[in-house]
């Protein structure tokens, strides 16, 4: 899988939110939280599914909530992402239904070094992933005889961040045992970062080192989900996917830091050699620093899996920053932020927290025919105003780029175009922190889409000229040195002019404003 495509085989960018975790089933919630998502300018809405609410009685099934997520989001227009709240939800069996919870002698509960039970079900029990798996194998089912034909539905989540709570492994004697069998065969070759030793034998230990009970669990729960994605598309072949609790955090220690046993990007070839049935391994990207962020999204952008982010902050400029790079530099095919009906009030009207992330994914949203079709060819760039940054520069085959950030030189001078400068409604363009997208479509084609920039071009000398200078003196503005400046939209692929610019509004630096898209013809003379 390397894209998201309709049931027509049509490909589309999934941009959107995901609900609270108890909003499935509560009507007024799930209005406020699809409001939200038109807001954010979204195609997608993230909804869990409830093992307790759909199998409350062993063998008995009701889908009623997830019939009233289907029908909402194609009322609305919206794709769909059920999330499986099954045996584990962040390391927890919040979800799990009670016949389950009463009876631990048959549905194991993970035991820490000390022998008391932690708050986790272990993935090495039989019984538990049985009925795990037989309820899931029955939502799939339900959902290719409701939707099979229309495909609301694009993917599922298999579970929520799986992982042990507070304990490294399973310290059940019946786990134990397993784990001193030695390492299955299907991780052969498989060798972890900072393990300590140079990989030898058969033992967990002698071959991950200090990563020995980590990766273990590691194996353990990327085979649960590995059968449970089986078992899901031989009856109803939907994408699968499950979602990180991200291993790039404090000391980086399993059990300590995060869920043992998550697909974090120490153990992600872990996951790809023992779940090839699961098509996404995606990290929750709670992740406000630049360099982590990427440190994470070049982890899970493989060749082998896309990166798609199905869980983000829904509000603040720092992820609002960040996802520009996630598209542009490592071909994101989709994001989510969480939380939706955080950012509405109870009338459904968007506070003001969300418009950093609202205007950041509705400028993704406005380019996404581009970047799906741009995407990995290394002509999608991010313009990001980092910390005390003014200007950004960019050097291309045939072209210098100068992003100037607005906010940091807020001359008023042809930036308005169509909007008065003036107004004070009108404010917050001399005031937002910079960010968008430049796409190079041809030779001297360019698209931008953004806020608080503004971008300038100077032809390169070319090798073989022996006068370059003459480029390199005139000004953009030059008559000669464009062919037509537009703003306007996308229609499918088709790009259609709203308004074109000339005069003042083009003979300085182009700017967008709250993800407007504005198409750039470079005169190549």
């Amino acid at each position: 899988m390397t894209t998201f495509r309709t049931r027509d085989g049509r490909e589309f960018l999934p941009l959107g939110l995901q609900t609270h975790n108890s909003s499935t089933g509560v009507p007024e919630m799930l209005d406020r939280e699809i409001a939200a998502v038109k807001h954010y300018g979204g195609n997608l809405l993230e909804a869990p599914i409830y093992w307790y609410r759909i199998e409350a009685e062993q063998g008995v099934f009701n889908f009623d909530d997830l019939d009233d997520l289907i029908r909402r989001c194609r009322e609305n227009g919206l794709h769909l992402i059920p999330l499986w709240f099954g045996i584990n939800k962040n390391g927890h069996p919040n979800y799990a239904p009670e016949w389950m919870k009463l009876h631990p002698e048959t549905y194991a509960i993970a035991q820490g070094r000390d022998g008391g039970r932690v708050a986790s079900m272990s993935p090495l029990c039989q019984a538990t992933l049985d009925a795990d798996r037989r309820a899931f194998t029955t939502l799939m089912e339900h959902l290719r005889q409701v939707d099979g034909e229309i495909g609301t539905v694009i993917a599922v989540q298999i579970e929520n961040e799986i992982g042990l709570a507070n304990t490294d492994m399973d310290y059940r004697p019946e786990a134990q045992a397993i784990y001193h069998q030695g390492v299955p065969t299907v991780l052969d070759g498989v060798t972890l970062e900072d393990s300590g030793v140079t990989p030898a034998g058969n033992t967990w230990r002698s071959r991950f080192g200090r990563h020995a009970h980590e990766a273990f669990m590691a194996w353990a729960h990327a085979d649960f989900i590995e059968q449970m994605a089986v078992a899901g598309k031989q009856v109803y072949d939907l994408p699968m996917m499950i979602n990180v609790m991200l291993g790039e955090q404090g000391y980086e220690e399993a059990g300590l830091c995060y869920n043992s046993g998550a697909a974090v990007g120490r153990v992600l070839d872990i996951y790809k050699a023992v779940a090839p049935h699961v098509d996404l391994i995606c990290p929750d990207m709670y992740v406000p620093d630049r360099e982590r962020y990427r440190r994470v999204c070049g982890r899970y952008a493989r060749g082998d899996n896309p990166l798609f982010i199905p869980e983000s902050p829904i509000t603040g400029v720092a992820n609002a920053m960040n996802m520009m790079e996630a598209f542009a530099d490592y071909g994101c095919i989709g994001m989510a932020c969480f939380g939706a009906g955080h950012v509405m009030d109870m009338q459904g009207n968007p506070l003001p927290e969300s418009m950093d992330m609202a205007l950041s994914m509705r400028t993704v949203a406005n380019v996404a025919p581009l970047l799906l079709k741009y995407r990995g060819t290394g002509r999608v760039h991010a313009l990001v105003q980092q910390e005390f940054m003014d200007k950004q520069y960019l050097r291309l085959e045939g072209w210098h780029v100068e992003a100037k950030f607005i906010s940091a030189a807020p001359s008023r001078w042809g930036m308005g175009s169509f909007l008065n400068t003036a107004a004070p409604e009108n404010a917050d363009i001399f005031t937002a922190r910079g960010r968008g997208l430049l796409i190079q479509t041809g030779e001297n084609e360019f698209y931008l889409a953004g806020c608080g920039v503004k971008v300038d071009f100077r032809r390169r000398p070319d090798p073989l000229e022996e006068d370059n200078y003459p480029l390199l003196a005139s000004r953009q503005c030059g008559t000669l040195n464009f062919l037509s400046v537009e703003e306007g939209h996308f229609e499918g692929d088709s790009w259609v002019c709203d308004r074109v610019r000339n005069g003042d509004e083009s003979n300085f630096e182009l700017f967008s404003h709250r993800g407007q898209v504005v198409r750039i013809r470079l005169n190549p003379n």
